[in-house]
């Protein structure tokens, strides 16, 4: 069973991290695995990764 990744970037230290798509749902509460600070999936960024999974689910 493949699992889809979408890899996020990091608004505090730039760094990419691949989240499962099953994760990505609006208002989770994600943490950087490197620099550690939380990331609430809302607003702006919310609609932007909405739109990365639509790309991603026509691509497939």
């Amino acid at each position: 069973m493949h699992t889809e990744l979408l890899p996020l970037t990091c608004p505090l230290c730039g760094r990419k991290h691949e989240y499962r798509l099953e994760s990505l749902i609006r208002g989770a509460l994600l943490e950087c695995p490197f620099c550690r600070v939380r990331i609430h999936l809302h607003g702006h960024m919310w609609e932007e990764i909405q739109r990365e999974i639509a790309r991603l689910k026509g691509e497939s």
